[in-house]
């Protein structure tokens, strides 16, 4: 519009005046028509999906209604989201007083608590000139949990208590340990009530159970973020913690109890205890993990030795290649700690460093353990422990002497 001006005022030429007048109208109804396309329009989203495992579809269905009489053809629709992979976008054109409806069912791909909406609607008028957008409805959470697997065959030597000693641990259960008495709380069944200490002492008074005898089944989760590779569902954190997740869903199923340690973005901690509560805090915690801990397992371990005792079973997951943490391994198995490790192998993932290589120095700390590689069907490698294909050579010349 300048140069149509400029041009005009130096050669007189009215063409480039009624340009000019062209140019400036041409403006001004393309703002008109891009500020009143997205006047009088409503959104609806129905998200049904609030709660799902990675691998699990999100469903959600978005509709565009136009409340006005003039139509509305370059309409361009998004959910904005941080789930990764997750894409909800249309461009769609509505007639007067029409709507249009679409669902998108997207994969879960990658665990952790993630944000779904606002919808960000958007419009361009015909020559591009302005963009314009709104945003509508309001954001919901998605929590997405890690996989659990059937895990039947893996095995860790379960701690061994003598005669008949017992964790002290309050339990809210009702078990056939009753540790002490308290006054009672309205609403408690009266099966609870001790009568000898009611009568004592002239006012209601409940019992107090422990979990009685049991072993501690705690599940460390190394999240170094120096350690970590691959990417989404194929990383070394996921199949850490999909391995995390399944072995607490078998041992709490066994009504053992099992705590859960953590070290990502934060120390996730979880005492020991049991039931159907205790796992979907686990999955939470683990779904909220983060690979970005700066505590290598080195460190880590040792920080926490004194929750371990010969009462304990302990499994360790990790990716990590240091021998470092293989002495703290040892160190532990001193204190009659039952231990097993798992080896999420880093280099099948993509990561330069060889996981494999701390393998001989867990069999000198005399702990044997499990490998997972990428693609791996997880129940089946942890069906036997990792054996060197020389410690294997070995077994089978030893075999086949045996037979001759």
């Amino acid at each position: 519009m300048v140069v149509a001006v400029f041009t005009g005022a130096s050669t007189g030429f009215g063409l480039f005046y009624r340009l000019f007048y062209i140019l400036g109208l041409t403006l001004i109804l393309s703002y008109i028509w891009n500020w009143m396309s997205l006047r009088k329009l409503e959104v609806e989203v129905e998200r049904r999906t609030h709660r799902v495992r990675v691998g699990d579809m999100v469903e959600e269905r978005i509709t565009l209604r136009n409340r006005s009489k003039l139509p509305k053809p370059t309409l361009e629709a998004e959910d904005l989201t941080d789930l990764p992979g997750y894409s909800s976008g249309m461009a769609v054109s509505l007639t007067s007083n029409s709507f249009r409806s679409w669902r998108t069912l997207t994969p879960a791909r990658k665990r952790g608590v993630y944000r779904m909406g606002p919808v960000r609607v958007s419009n361009t008028d015909a020559f591009g000139i302005f963009r314009r957008e709104r945003h509508f409805c309001g954001t919901d959470s998605l929590i997405v949990y890690p996989r659990t697997y059937d895990i039947p065959s893996f095995a860790v030597p379960p701690a061994r208590l003598s005669g008949e000693s017992s964790t002290r641990r309050r339990t809210h259960d009702l078990t056939p340990h009753a540790s002490s008495v308290r006054d009672y709380v309205p609403g408690e069944s009266i099966s609870r009530v001790h009568w000898p200490s009611t009568a004592r002492l002239g006012r209601l008074m409940s019992k107090e159970f422990d979990l009685g005898q049991s072993s501690d089944v705690w599940i460390f989760v190394d999240l170094h973020r120096d350690v970590q590779a691959g990417e989404l569902e194929e990383s070394t954190d996921e199949y850490a913690v999909t391995i995390a997740a399944s072995l607490a869903g078998k041992y709490l199923e066994q009504n053992l109890p099992v705590g859960l340690i953590a070290y990502g973005d934060r120390r996730y901690f979880l005492p020991a205890d049991t039931g159907a509560g205790q796992f979907d805090r686990i999955m939470e915690f683990l779904a909220m993990s983060k690979a970005e801990g700066t505590t290598a397992l080195e460190s880590a371990l040792p920080r926490e030795e004194q929750i371990w005792g010969y009462h304990s079973s302990l499994i360790v997951i990790t990716p990590s290649n240091r021998p470092e943490w293989a002495t703290a391994i040892r160190e532990i198995t001193k204190r009659r700690v039952r231990v097993a490790v798992i080896l999420v192998d880093g280099q099948s993932f993509g990561g330069l460093f060889e996981t494999e290589a701390v393998i001989p120095h867990l069999y000198e700390a005399g702990v044997a353990p499990y490998l997972v590689r990428r693609g791996d069907d997880i129940p089946v490698a942890l069906d036997h422990v990792y054996t060197s294909p020389e410690l294997r050579a070995a077994e089978e010349l030893e075999d086949a002497e045996v037979m001759l």
